[in-house]
């Protein structure tokens, strides 16, 4: 199978399931911005020099692959309300960023780019709350499982906090 399938020169794409919609569909959008974040996760990952980061990030990366093939399938895919395939644990998450705040109490704002790891997660912690955003238009007009939009708000949070852990 080709990854060029020559189906979407006339601007649509297909969803999960096959149906088409165009490129800039609210679902498209969302998927766009979560591909994003996921290939900024990888760009901080491969420099991190603290192994923690690095592993706490691959499971993430991992985790936003399914978040992906939720958000690809149609909304009717998802009633009842939470989908059928696995969901990751925001549980996790927020475990992770209380254990960080521990160690790396937040004392007000941080300009970013204290180093290049921590600009790095700074950018996938904005491309995160960009992903949010559109997740939260397609929940509007389309319905998303509550437990992925509770997933990216943990998420942005855990990045702040593995960025200020990378400046110690």
């Amino acid at each position: 199978m080709s990854i060029s399938t020559l189906t979407g020169d006339g601007g649509e794409t297909g969803l999960l399931g096959g149906e088409r919609v165009p490129k800039d569909h609210p679902r498209i959008e969302c998927l766009g911005a979560l591909d994003e974040l996921n290939a900024f996760l990888g760009d901080a990952r491969a420099a991190a020099p603290k192994p923690r980061t690095g592993k706490i990030l691959l499971e993430v990366q991992k985790e936003l692959f399914l978040l992906a093939g939720i958000i690809a399938a149609p909304a009717r895919a998802h009633k009842p309300p939470e989908p059928a395939a696995p969901m990751p644990d925001d549980g996790e998450l927020t475990r992770l960023v209380r254990e960080f705040e521990e160690t790396q109490p937040v004392r007000g704002f941080s300009i970013p780019g204290a180093n290049p790891v921590s600009a790095k997660l700074d950018i996938a912690r904005t491309v995160c709350r960009r992903a949010e955003r559109r997740l939260v238009t397609l929940d509007r007009l389309d319905g998303v499982p509550e437990a992925v939009c509770r997933y990216l708000n943990r998420l942005s949070d855990l990045l702040f906090m593995l960025a200020r852990f990378e400046e110690n």
